[in-house]
């Protein structure tokens, strides 16, 4: 007879379990090739990006005020450049709720998987209409 050990996902409670999330999610994202393009241009000051989601992510569990606005002008120049397609859109969903469900669980965890969801239809629709 075998027994499985069960993991128990803890919940997101500090910044340092976002910037994991952020840091796990952004490997996988730009391992994709098709994702890898859309966040090319900011890699030289990619720590800098990072930590905008980590404030970002932070101000809405936590209503820190470590964010200061600006999100759809930013996408919106890059969309010029390197359209957020169907295709591109529902892949950075999948890696971000594959990446969520692999390293955390709980009320935060599902708040930020439908927050993601509803921010980037909107997102989506500004887009492309």
């Amino acid at each position: 007879m075998t027994t499985e050990k069960q993991i128990t996902l803890k919940d997101i409670s500090t910044r340092a379990d976002l910037r994991l999330l952020i840091d796990t999610f952004y490997d996988s994202v730009l391992n994709d090739p098709i994702m890898r393009p859309v966040f090319e241009d900011s890699l030289p000051h990619w720590d800098h990006h990072k930590e905008r989601v980590v404030n970002f992510w932070e101000n809405w569990l936590f209503q820190t005020g470590s964010y200061d606005g600006g999100m759809m002008w930013k996408h919106s120049s890059r969309h010029q450049t390197q359209p957020m397609t169907t295709e591109r859109f529902e892949r950075w969903l999948a890696y971000w709720m594959t990446t969520l469900d692999q390293l955390f669980a709980g009320e935060n965890a599902e708040f930020m998987k439908s927050k993601a969801l509803e921010i980037g239809k909107v997102l989506h629709h500004k887009l492309n209409g």
